[in-house]
């Protein structure tokens, strides 16, 4: 089956008219014909079967058959990643979209050797949002993460809403080691999980402090040194398969 992102704007119980470039897709890419079955998905849970209904020059109508909602995961992940190179920018994004992130934090470290070229912050975020919708579509998801603007790493700690678990990846010594931080904390999953992913260099000295000033706990993913992209999708790894693929229910 065909499976299709529409703008929530765009959502209706009955008839729905995916947008300009999904309606090529399915139009003039994989040449879709009338009474074809899509799965659309507005990426905030919903999800409907449907049916094309119209094909235009310009749009694709579609039938509404049945829809329904997807409750959330019992834990909202939210990942905080350094930026890397653009290419493995984008495979992150791609990633951790298929594991579940709902938050992504673009930030400039201090031993950050990306950054985004002053006029085209715009041209990124529209980049990184497309790269999303993909993920969601490939990997049958109905959860789109929110994709935020780039920032300095303290911007983001002030910025960000307070998770009731705060992971920083650290090569720091006094690390402690995932499992043992992970296998220590109380029964049920905590309802958010944010995690801070450093440039290959680590963090500096000052931005450690003003991640532990934040609440967060540092973290160790063993003796290997991770690549930055490796150590993101390593430990997204983990938090997906306890809880949410488990889908553990949240602590009271």
């Amino acid at each position: 089956m065909i499976r299709c992102y529409i703008d929530p704007d765009r959502w209706s119980v009955d008839r729905m008219t995916l947008g300009r470039e999904e309606s090529h897709h399915v139009s003039r890419v994989l040449r879709a014909a009338v009474g074809q079955p899509v799965a659309v998905t507005d990426g905030q849970g919903r999800e409907a079967e449907t049916e094309i209904a119209e094909v235009n020059r310009d749009e694709v109508v579609l039938a509404v058959q049945q829809q329904r909602v997807v409750p959330e995961p019992a834990t909202r992940l939210t990942l905080i990643q350094a930026l890397p190179r653009e290419q493995k920018l984008d495979y992150v994004i791609q990633k951790a979209t298929e594991l579940g992130v709902r938050d992504f934090y673009p930030v400039v470290t201090d031993h950050s050797v990306a950054r985004v070229r002053p006029g085209k912050e715009e041209a990124k975020q529209d980049r990184w949002s497309k790269i999303a919708i993909n993920a969601i579509t490939q990997c049958h998801s109905v959860w789109l993460p929110v994709i935020h603007p780039v920032m300095r790493l303290d911007e983001c700690l002030a910025d960000l809403a307070r998770a009731h678990l705060l992971i920083a990846c650290s090569l720091e010594p006094d690390a402690i080691p995932l499992p043992e931080l992970l296998s220590a904390l109380p029964g049920g999953a905590p309802g958010s999980v944010a995690c801070l992913v450093g440039p290959e260099g680590d963090f500096s000295t000052r931005e450690l402090a003003a991640a532990r000033n934040a609440g967060a706990r540092m973290v160790s993913l063993g003796p290997l040194v991770l690549r930055s992209e490796t150590a993101s999708l390593y430990i997204l790894s983990v938090l997906h398969y306890l809880y949410v693929l488990n889908g553990r229910h949240p602590t009271p």
